[in-house]
């Protein structure tokens, strides 16, 4: 397997060819492709972004995958998930604004979801502490202060994790 390392867009585009159109759209394209010179298959994700802030310019993106030859065979013959970017989960090319290919690793998003779930966890902990705040009123500052207490406890509960 070719390795990811950084490349001309253009020159890397003139030396593929296209096995299987996978999906296609007005914005969108997945499609199989194999670089001649190496023999190499990737999984190309074409985005199409028009850019409204921009005056509607259309900014297009190229991504990469490289594949293994079970995944040609699960892509082209057994309906292997390859949605972007839920199914790229291993180092790909992804271009910008310029004519150059990047290696990008998706691993550091991996714990995001955790991360999120924590946030809206810590959100809804907030807008219950607010209310019931908002319901002692009359309450002493005793009573105000365990309150508080019990607001922090909660959130200490939400941000500790798992030993590893």
């Amino acid at each position: 397997m070719d390795t990811l390392d950084a490349r001309e867009k253009d020159e890397f585009l003139s030396s593929l060819e296209t096995i299987k159109e996978l999906e296609h759209s007005e914005f969108e394209t997945y499609a199989i492709v194999q670089n001649r010179e190496t023999g190499d298959h990737y999984l190309h994700y074409f985005l199409s972004h028009i850019n409204l802030f921009e005056g509607g310019r259309r900014d297009d993106y190229d991504h990469f995958l490289p594949l293994d030859s079970d995944d040609v065979l699960g892509l082209m013959f057994g309906g292997q998930p390859y949605r972007f970017p839920d199914h790229w989960r291993r180092p790909y090319l992804r271009s910008g604004n310029d004519n150059r290919l990047i290696p990008f690793d998706p691993s550091e998003n991996y714990g995001l979801d955790e991360d999120a779930a924590a946030e809206l966890a810590m959100l809804q902990q907030l807008e219950q502490f607010k209310q019931q705040w908002m319901n002692a009123e009359n309450q002493s500052p005793e009573e105000k202060e365990k309150l508080t207490q019990a607001y922090f406890a909660e959130l200490d509960k939400i941000l500790r994790k798992p030993a590893e």
